[in-house]
Parts: C-alpha cells; sequence; structure tokens
C-alpha cells in the first residue's frame, strides 16, 4: 500500500540569505518533487553577487526572481525541514518546534577561497556539493512515500 504524498515545505537557512541558501533553493526549485514548496531565508539578509547568478547559471539553473529574505518573509509555521548552513538556526527563536533541522556545513575550504577573493571558484564547489545534497534529500523524500 503507498502512502500519500503530502505537502513538504523545506527552508534553506544562512546567515545573510545570499550566497549558500541561494543556490540550495534553486536547485531544490529545480529538483523538488510535487507538492513540495522551497524556501529560503538569512539571520540578517544581504544582497547576492553577480558570481552566485554566474555559478548557477554555469549548469543551466536561474536564479533570476530570487531575492535575499529574511525569516519574516517565510511562511515560517508552515515548515517542515529547515536546512541550516553552519549554525545560522542557532540563532533564530523563531522556528517552529515540529520543524526537522538539518544542519549543512559551510567548509573551511569555502570560506578560504571566499577570503581570498576567489569567490567564484568557491562557489562551483559548493554549488556542486549542494546540489548533490539537495538530490539526495529528495532521494530519501522518494524513498520515504513509496
Amino acid at each position: 500500500m503507498r502512502r500519500a504524498i503530502n505537502d513538504r515545505n523545506v527552508l534553506f537557512l544562512c546567515q545573510d540569505n545570499a550566497l549558500l541558501s541561494q543556490m540550495a533553493e534553486a536547485a531544490a526549485k529545480h529538483l523538488a518533487p510535487p507538492k513540495t514548496r522551497i524556501f529560503s531565508a538569512g539571520v540578517k539578509p544581504g544582497r547576492i553577487p553577480p558570481s552566485v547568478i554566474e555559478a548557477m547559471n554555469e549548469i543551466g539553473i536561474s536564479i533570476a526572481g530570487q531575492k535575499s529574505k529574511s525569516l519574516d518573509e517565510v511562511p515560517i509555521n508552515e515548515i517542515d525541514l529547515v536546512v541550516s548552513f553552519g549554525d545560522a538556526h542557532k540563532q533564530c527563536g523563531n522556528l517552529p518546534g515540529r520543524a526537522k533541522i538539518e544542519s549543512w556545513p559551510v567548509t573551511d575550504e569555502f570560506q578560504q577561497k571566499k577570503s581570498q577573493g576567489d569567490e567564484l571558484d568557491a562557489l562551483r564547489g559548493e554549488r556542486d556539493d549542494i546540489e548533490k545534497r539537495v538530490f539526495a534529500l529528495f532521494m530519501d523524500y522518494w524513498r520515504n512515500v513509496a
């Protein structure tokens, strides 16, 4: 007997909602199963740099129309899963208690390359890792509803 596929609401959360969570939102929207709503937000929203747009365009995923958002702009009480980059979730007191929280690390290599001014190269590595993680996240989703 098959279980019904329920609506799922996923939030990708990071410090500034300008880099990693934006890439995760775009990849997730590209790969999401039906009845899945995807959001991203930042503890302190920043500006999406052109290098993020370029990195995503390189793999055929557009982030046109996405903007940096705060948690106030997300239907927070409807969120089922929060994917937190680093410890962003620890800085938010208003996450719903019923939501599962999964923490994805921000690598030292990314921080190092970014600080050395090689942001696009750093983003490529993170983008590829994020895309794999999002794919695995949704494979788990399908495995749990089959």
